[in-house]
């Protein structure tokens, strides 16, 4: 054998070498597997008028029936209780790795205030993976002067945490998804959702979508 020849053979071997050495690595990429969304809807109330004073045109006892029903406004916005769709659905058969039992949340609250919603929804894995991770945020921003961060939420296995988390905006985040959390096997979180309508939104519905994506 030549010697351009053993050196041809020996470059052949080393490049064959080195594609199975890399195969393993190649297979342990991560890869997304399954991803859903879930419609939150905020129906926001008007913050309620306060009238400081007596008006010049009325009575005192106008005014006084005024302050009370301003009081009574004010109790009844800070006492307010979410509520939520009540429609339950069942799994997609065709994306069984990752469901939720709400396709729409829909939360009434008025500016100014802070709604929580105590188990809005539920995000199932279903997969006997032993290694998988899940990621999750918002799609975008509720409007001009809502954000999306207003929304947050306490996601959990079986106990909740003292605090929410502001959800993260994809759109204002560079196109990237929060860290969740790592488990194995059939999981199911409990998300609570806490809402916070700055003072200066208008009336209206708003909406967006919670995102989860899942990963192995």
């Amino acid at each position: 054998m030549n010697a351009r020849l053993r050196v041809a053979l020996w470059i052949f071997l080393a490049a064959s070498v080195v594609v199975v050495a890399s195969s393993p690595v190649l297979a342990s990429l991560v890869q997304q597997r399954d991803q859903i969304a879930i419609t939150i809807v905020i129906n926001v109330t008007p913050a309620p008028v306060v009238m400081n004073g007596r008006d010049a045109r009325g009575s005192a006892d106008e005014v006084a029936v005024t302050g009370r029903l301003r009081q009574t406004i004010v109790a009844q916005a800070t006492a307010q209780k979410a509520v939520r769709v009540e429609a339950h659905v069942s799994p997609n058969p065709n994306a069984t790795l990752l469901y939720s039992d709400q396709p729409i949340v829909s939360i009434d609250a008025t500016a100014g205030t802070t709604v929580v919603v105590p188990c809005a929804y539920h995000v199932n894995v279903h997969t006997t993976t032993n290694h998988w991770q899940i990621k999750h945020g918002v799609s975008n921003d509720f409007g001009a002067g809502f954000v999306g961060g207003n929304l947050a939420n306490d996601t959990y296995l079986l106990t909740p945490a003292p605090t929410s988390t502001p959800f993260i905006v994809y759109a204002d985040n560079g196109g990237v998804w929060a860290p969740l959390g790592t488990n194995s096997g059939i999981q199911t979180y409990c998300v609570d959702l806490t809402i916070k309508v700055p003072i200066a939104v208008a009336g209206g519905a708003y909406s967006t979508n919670a995102v989860y994506t899942l990963y192995w």
